[in-house]
């Protein structure tokens, strides 16, 4: 199932302008995902790309460095070469989010709470083997630093590139440095002599941080590096893409957002004001008025209002990881139901509303638990057909 603007539409690109380059890669990994996800398939040439799209060498092979940080394609020269397919690899995905955590300052303390939640997630299919999603969210949440990261792939024999040396660099400084964001790190001709490096390697290294926004490049006389406050919509997308190629079990994904919206609705519960039921009731009505085919995204937006206000971005970013790949993996719920799962949704504001913490945790729990059976009954039938095609 596909969804308007692709797997990594980015909910927050009011905020920065995206490139041509980024708009091409998001539709090839689109189209890597429908098409199953076949590592080692060559999806085409440069010229190939350059007709299909309309556009300029340039910009393809900016589409392609989109393509290589997210791990999902890379180049091979030759007779039979062309854009290839790749696994993405999983140490980019966790390097992302602890950047994320850490130029952002998320407290340890949230951090630990976060993966105890996980920890004691319940089990949809107790027989089953380890929580891929889990598995993944809780490598994020360890105590390891990005320094750590960087030192154990050297110490395992890889080396990174140079660029993406300066590009650790940067955010290590960053972060010591305590900058605020507008804060200008110096123009290009300054960064160069500071990190001893050329003008096309320092504008590789800060290409990953633009796209987090961690920095902003800006021109002109008055312009520099500038001080971002970091976003998290692209470690989302790149956790995203990964879920997708790992082809997660949906029962995998259910364990993981299931515990995790639990916690978020108590705490919003807790915090919530005026200005955060005001934006409740305003997603609610979009709810409300959905079809079948607009339900799920619509139902997105009300979830991750209340992750986003529950004062813990670590579980935000993580409920954020879960809806947008639940966009992708689950078909259109029946109609039938709707009715019933509005009903779920408004009694959840007026709990809210009340103050009544444990209603609206029982709320979640029962909306999770209508899910779970859906889950099930979907993953029974893709078992079935599963084995009747192989027989």
């Amino acid at each position: 199932m596909s969804r308007p603007g692709g797997i990594l539409a980015i909910t927050g690109a009011n905020k920065r302008r995206r490139k041509l380059g980024e708009v091409v890669a998001e539709r090839i990994i689109d189209e890597i995902v429908q098409r199953g996800w076949k590592e080692g398939e060559v999806l085409g040439t440069e010229a190939d790309f350059m007709e299909r799209f309309r556009i300029s060498r340039a910009t393809f092979r900016e589409a392609v460095r989109q393509l290589e940080w997210h791990g999902a394609a890379g180049m091979r020269r030759g007779v039979y070469g062309g854009l290839v397919v790749k696994a993405p690899p999983r140490h980019a995905i966790v390097y992302a989010v602890k950047t994320y955590f850490e130029l952002t300052k998320v407290d340890r303390a949230l951090l630990d709470r976060t993966a105890e939640v996980l920890r004691n997630a319940p089990r949809l299919r107790p027989d089953t083997g380890d929580n891929e999603a889990i598995g993944l969210f809780l490598e994020a949440l360890d105590h390891r630093t990005i320094s750590d990261l960087a030192e154990e792939r050297m110490v395992a024999g890889t080396t990174p590139k140079l660029s993406e040396t300066i590009a650790l660099q940067l955010v290590q400084d960053i972060e010591n440095a305590g900058f605020e964001p507008g804060a200008n790190l110096g123009n290009e001709a300054e960064l160069q002599q500071r990190y001893g490096v050329s003008r096309a390697v320092l504008r590789e290294a800060l290409r990953p941080l633009e796209l987090h926004e961690i920095v902003r490049v800006k021109t002109g006389a008055r312009g520099g590096v500038i001080i971002r406050q970091c976003d998290p919509a692209y470690t989302v997308e790149l956790t995203a893409t990964y879920l997708a190629y790992s082809r997660i079990p949906l029962s995998h994904l259910w364990e993981a957002q299931s515990c995790l919206e639990i916690v978020a609705i108590e705490d919003f519960t807790r915090r919530a004001d005026a200005a955060s039921l005001a934006a409740l009731r305003k997603a609610f009505a979009r709810l409300e008025k959905a079809s079948a085919g607009h339900y799920l995204a619509a139902a997105c937006e009300f979830h991750q209002i209340i992750a986003d206000l529950s004062g813990n971005r670590a579980l935000a970013l993580f409920v954020d990881v879960a809806l947008r790949y639940g966009l992708t993996a689950l078909p259109r719920p029946d109609e039938a139901f709707l009715p019933q799962l509005k009903d779920l949704h408004r009694e959840m504001i007026d709990t809210v509303e009340a103050g009544d913490v444990a209603a609206a945790m029982a709320l979640m729990r029962a909306m999770f638990d209508h899910s779970r059976r859906w889950i099930a009954r979907l993953e029974r039938d893709r078992e079935r057909r599963a084995a009747e095609w192989s027989d």
